[in-house]
């Protein structure tokens, strides 16, 4: 008897501890959306549909959530759920967005990109007084590596490139890291290396 009453009770524990919202979510005409967004908000809690629409949203707490369902080119609803510590089944219908774009004038009369290179050529000096001066650190790495390096190359023994080289022929043969400071005013540009 008592192993039955501690079977009952670690049940119920275990379907406490992972309770759930499941549900199905479809179109306006009852075909399943797969890999619709769905989760908590404001919480890092979420899931997504299967291909038959199906999702699963783990829950560990009792109390009341909105859970959100997005997907590119439906529109996102929120539900108001009340979570009491069992499975809970919540099936939505997405309605599609309608998209509308603004009217679209095409002439021949003028590339339109001409005109916006002619006012970048007018504002050229306003444009590059903006950044008249600036100063950054600038970080560069060059690295080579060799694979099955030969011994000899015209004739020349190769060695092992000052240690380089592991056993099969291969590793770094250079590396070079350098930290700098670049300054630049107008007229002037300076590169000073620090390291």
């Amino acid at each position: 008897m008592m192993k039955k009453l501690i079977l009952v009770i670690l049940c119920l524990g275990y379907c406490n501890a992972f309770g759930q919202i499941k549900g199905k979510v479809t179109d306006k005409n009852g075909t399943p959306l797969h890999f619709v967004s769905v989760l908590l908000e404001n919480s890092v809690t979420g899931t997504t549909t299967n291909t038959n629409g199906n999702y699963i949203l783990k829950v560990t707490k009792r109390g009341n959530y909105n859970v959100v369902f997005q997907f590119l080119g439906y529109k996102t609803i929120q539900k108001s759920v009340s979570y009491a510590g069992e499975p809970l089944l919540l099936d939505v219908s997405l309605e599609e967005e309608q998209i509308s774009l603004e009217e679209v004038s095409i002439s021949s009369k003028e590339n339109p990109a001409n005109q916006i290179i002619r006012n970048a050529i007018a504002n050229k000096d306003k444009n590059t007084d903006k950044l008249a001066a600036y100063k950054a650190n600038f970080y560069s790495r060059g690295l080579f590596k060799i694979k099955n390096a030969p011994k000899k190359f015209l004739g020349q023994e190769l060695g092992d490139f000052g240690g380089g080289l592991d056993s099969t022929r291969s590793g770094i043969v250079y590396l070079s890291e350098t930290i700098s400071t670049i300054q630049y005013q107008k007229n002037q540009s300076v590169l000073k290396n620090t390291f």
